[in-house]
């Protein structure tokens, strides 16, 4: 191999485990993936097992180590799902509970039960107090997992976000932190702050002392040995912040990102905006602990419809999609509230909601409504935005795998009656982590800017799409009525 240099990202996502190695003039050089999603043993629940989830992420960064040469990889940048937590006994390593998922929603009742009000919770982190993030989670396992309580009597309890878990796990346990943007999701965090927020603790009955330190996203996370080379770990983040790195995402500027989930980012810049229905969601933090602020409106089912349309018999490839929703008669109307809604509606009572079937409904048909119903959903927030003082703008970048699905992002120009940029690289989210990293080594990223692949304009008139949101609008309000 010629002599090359490298940063290493791992990306921990919901639906697998990826390490790629990214050259200084920011190319991916070479990339390993392995399967991991996770288990759903019954409605409502999400959880992995830890083993499987360290194993699988090792496996694929140990391979792209193999290849490329320990000896020529500068530092690791670790990445991950954000909200999903791990809870293990920091004398054996050992994980004392399921890896719960941001999917799971089994601590409904603890969120429900925790001794502060929604408005406190939303002005402190951010963030509201539903199931998905991980407070609750803790305090359900806490109560009903006698490991967990065992282990937090004998001050052996640790809990954390998966990257910070995978960190430990390749520090042998030396390092035990991680950055702003994860730990935000952990719903303890006073953003304001950016430490533990001690009255959240005592209202979800969590022993601080028991939460990771809290380190710039850019810092020394410890090293990794392999094969007698030792390599840093530089960068600790979550996927969508990372992403926003990459983007490059400035003040009054927006971005969609479509994958398990899908997530509409808009930059308020450095001070802190507080808007119900949306999060406020904190930035990177550079070594000062600084930061931007941006508003979040996630949507609960992205990538996941599709998934589910799959489990239900209603089988296509990936490839198929765009062909599929051209051939679409009457396409289905379809409410994916897959774990309830998010932003604006947060609401968990509702389930998956198909209306329009007729006996001529055929799978183009499904497909197209699957499709169709992420942007609808998207276009809820950017309207919500839009009449708090927060308008998209003319043009909103897009990224993620379903990014490329032309049907989707048409249908996004036309309800946002706004250019849709796709952009060239599609794997924002690690080559956001690999940037931070190379930053922190002293390489210069200026021309890591990423390049726009298409734009896509509104092929509706500005009446028809208000027509065809206002028939969205509609069907929303039949399911969020209907009962049986």
């Amino acid at each position: 191999m010629e002599n090359k240099q490298f940063i290493i990202a791992l990306d921990q996502g919901t639906s697998g485990s990826r390490a790629f190695a990214v050259t200084s003039d920011g190319t991916v050089y070479a990339q390993k993936s392995a399967a991991l999603s996770p288990s759903r043993p019954a409605d409502g629940l999400s959880e992995y097992n830890a083993q499987d989830l360290v194993q699988s992420q090792l496996s694929v960064l140990n391979a792209l180590l193999d290849e490329v040469g320990p000896q020529n990889v500068i530092s690791l940048a670790v990445t991950s799902q954000r909200s999903t937590v791990v809870l293990w006994d920091q004398q054996t390593g050992a994980a004392l509970a399921p890896v719960l998922t941001w999917e799971d929603g089994r601590a409904f009742a603890e969120a429900e039960r925790a001794a502060v009000s929604q408005e406190e919770v939303h002005t402190v982190t951010g963030l509201y107090k539903t199931p998905y993030f991980s407070a609750p989670k803790i305090a359900w396992c806490l109560k009903n997992l006698p490991p967990v309580r065992l282990a937090l009597e004998l001050g052996h309890l640790r809990v954390a976000p998966v990257a910070s878990y995978l960190i430990w796990k390749l520090t042998q346990g030396k390092t035990f932190a991680t950055d702003v943007t994860l730990a935000q999701r952990m719903l303890l965090l006073d953003m304001h702050t950016k430490n533990w927020s001690d009255k959240l603790c005592r209202a979800f009955g969590i022993t601080p002392s028991v939460l990771p330190q809290i380190l710039p996203t850019s810092a020394d996370y410890g090293v990794y040995e392999y094969k007698g080379v030792s390599i840093p770990i530089t960068v600790c983040a979550g996927d969508q912040q990372a992403s926003v790195v990459f983007t490059g995402l400035a003040k009054g500027e927006s971005c969609i990102n479509y994958g398990t989930g899908a997530f509409l980012l808009y930059n308020v810049g450095k001070e802190a905006v507080s808007l119900p229905g949306v999060l406020t969601s904190l930035s990177v933090a550079d070594k000062a602990g600084n930061c931007d602020f941006l508003l979040e409106g996630p949507v609960n089912a992205a990538g996941s419809v599709l998934a589910w349309l799959n489990a239900q018999g209603i089988a296509f490839d990936s490839f198929q999609i765009d062909a599929l929703c051209k051939e679409a008669k009457q396409p289905v109307w379809l409410l994916p509230a897959l774990g309830g809604l998010g932003a604006p509606y947060w609401d968990f009572s509702l389930s998956p909601i198909a209306a329009g079937l007729s006996p001529r409904t055929r799978k183009p048909d499904w497909v197209c409504g699957g499709i169709r119903s992420i942007a609808f959903l998207v276009a809820d927030i950017a309207a919500y935005l839009h009449v708090n003082g927060f308008p998209l703008g003319t043009s909103v970048k897009v990224t993620g795998g379903l990014s490329q699905v032309g049907y989707l992002t048409q249908c996004q120009a036309d309800l946002l009656q706004s250019e849709i940029c796709t952009l060239q690289e599609n794997e924002s989210t690690v080559l956001g982590a690999a940037r931070l990293a190379a930053q922190q080594a002293g390489w210069k990223t200026e021309k890591w800017e990423p390049a726009v692949s298409e734009r896509i304009f509104p092929a509706l008139s500005a009446p028809e799409a208000r027509s065809l949101y206002n028939r969205w609008k509609t069907f929303v309000t039949w399911c969020k009525s209907y009962s049986v």
